[in-house]
């Protein structure tokens, strides 16, 4: 979970133009945060990209911090794991490193 979640606070920070360090597991993805709707957007994409996976409309409604998304994208990586239990943990970390 933790290298899930320096990935998508590496993606968020990038979008927001922030430092990595100041985006937190528990950081709401609301405007008193000042992360706007069409951040989430891009964040979403770029994470759909970053993972190689498919995040729902319906999912993102429920998504209420970044660790929400992190834990998300765990759970459908792990799902694909599942499917391909053959795999090595460096193939299953592919992505980390692209």
């Amino acid at each position: 979970m933790f290298l899930t979640f320096k990935k998508t606070a590496e993606i968020l920070a990038d979008i927001l133009g922030l430092d990595e360090e100041e985006i937190t597991s528990d950081m709401e993805l609301t405007p008193e945060f000042e992360i706007e709707k069409l951040h989430v957007a891009k964040f979403i994409i770029e994470c759909e990209k970053k993972f190689k996976i498919t995040i729902h409309d319906e999912n993102v409604h429920t998504f209420r911090t970044v660790g929400d998304i992190a834990k998300y994208i765990e759970s459908r990586l792990s799902e694909e794991e599942g499917n391909s239990s053959e795999s090595s943990e460096e193939e299953r970390m592919w992505w980390y490193y692209v």
